[in-house]
């Protein structure tokens, strides 16, 4: 997946490259070395940290101005507003946002003081609802318009909507890591089906996986409320904890290690003596081709180790090479594992 501009391409005039810089990350295909990039120009001077915080300022309360159609269709082709699914945007799109944020900059004026003192929606107004989503195997970054980070594990989907009295947000599918910004008088939250996570400014890891909710809290605290077994429920958590409710069965706090469970952000998976079948499935997660455990006897071996995510091909060799498991019937879809050979 390549960058919608080139990542060296960058204005001499801050607000000009911080408008740029804002729409680069809106897309849905940010790379690491962009996002290094950014860092290294925000860090570079003084000047860019100001010019991007005036940024993010004005095109969060863009939702407040009057209808003006340039705008909205600015917002639209940002936020993806009215698609069920984000649009990646092109060049020239990419550059059109660009260049309508630094007029919007340059601007402020003529818009107003009250554009940057006033509070409102920050999702891009009632009809936008954009939806970012990820591919099998794939890791995307989301900046959101009040600071906040999301990043999105494989196969996952999450929903903005609009924001007022509160930051709202759906995890339609698969998992996401949220940092927060925080904003003591705008709750973070974060729906999940018919569950809801709140938290003032934290870090968190959000996973929906076949009627099984999780949180992990890496820092902060967060409050989920919703129905549970013994009926409605509010709980609240702390940091090194995660909480973990399936369909047919009460909610459950425990103790966790957040380095571990969070380590798919860097792109690994971490396992110490759970079952290959757990392995297994976890690192199907990441991969279009899948593995196959058919053997019970197998399939109770117990895994220790830190593996990349979508590199099945290592994982295999890596069992094989310490006799956990051989491999039977490939194809171009999956791989079997069986009993090592004598």
């Amino acid at each position: 997946m390549t960058p919608t501009t080139p990542v060296n391409k960058t204005h001499d005039d801050p607000d000009s490259a911080a408008a740029t810089w804002f729409a680069r990350l809106q897309g849905d295909a940010v790379l690491v070395e962009e996002r290094r990039a950014f860092e290294r120009w925000l860090a570079a001077d003084p000047c860019n940290a100001e010019a991007w915080d005036r940024c993010r300022r004005v095109w969060s309360d863009l939702s407040l101005l009057d209808s003006n159609p340039a705008l909205d269709a600015l917002r639209a082709d940002a936020l993806g507003a009215g698609v069920d699914a984000p649009r990646r945007l092109d060049r020239r799109g990419l550059l059109a946002v660009a260049a309508g944020v630094v007029a919007v900059v340059g601007t402020g004026a003529i818009l107003g003081r009250n554009l940057l003192t006033k509070t409102g929606s920050l999702a891009g107004g009632a009809s936008a609802e954009p939806t970012f989503t990820t591919a099998v195997g794939e890791l995307a970054t989301f900046h959101l318009a009040d600071g906040s980070v999301v990043t999105l594990s494989t196969d996952s989907a999450v929903k903005v909507n609009p924001w007022d009295r509160e930051r709202r947000l759906t995890l339609v599918r698969g998992q996401a890591f949220f940092k927060v910004a925080k904003d003591a008088a705008r709750p973070f939250v974060v729906a999940v089906g018919d569950k809801l996570v709140t938290a003032v400014g934290t870090a968190f890891d959000v996973r929906m996986d076949s009627g099984r909710l999780s949180v992990t809290l890496v820092e902060g605290r967060v409050r989920i409320a919703g129905p549970s077994p013994r009926g409605d429920r509010m709980v609240e958590m702390s940091a090194g904890s995660r909480f973990v409710a399936a369909d047919a069965a009460d909610w459950n706090i425990a103790s966790v290690d957040t380095a571990k469970e969070s380590s798919w952000l860097q792109g690994r998976l971490v396992f110490d003596g759970e079952p290959l079948s757990a392995v297994v499935a976890e690192m199907n997660r990441f991969s279009v081709r899948k593995l196959r455990v058919s053997d019970a006897k197998v399939a109770a071996t117990p895994v220790s180790g830190v593996f990349k995510t979508g590199q099945v091909d290592a994982f295999v060799a890596a069992l094989r090479s310490y006799g956990l498991a051989d491999v039977g019937a490939v194809d171009a879809t999956q791989i079997e594992l069986i009993s090592p050979r004598a």
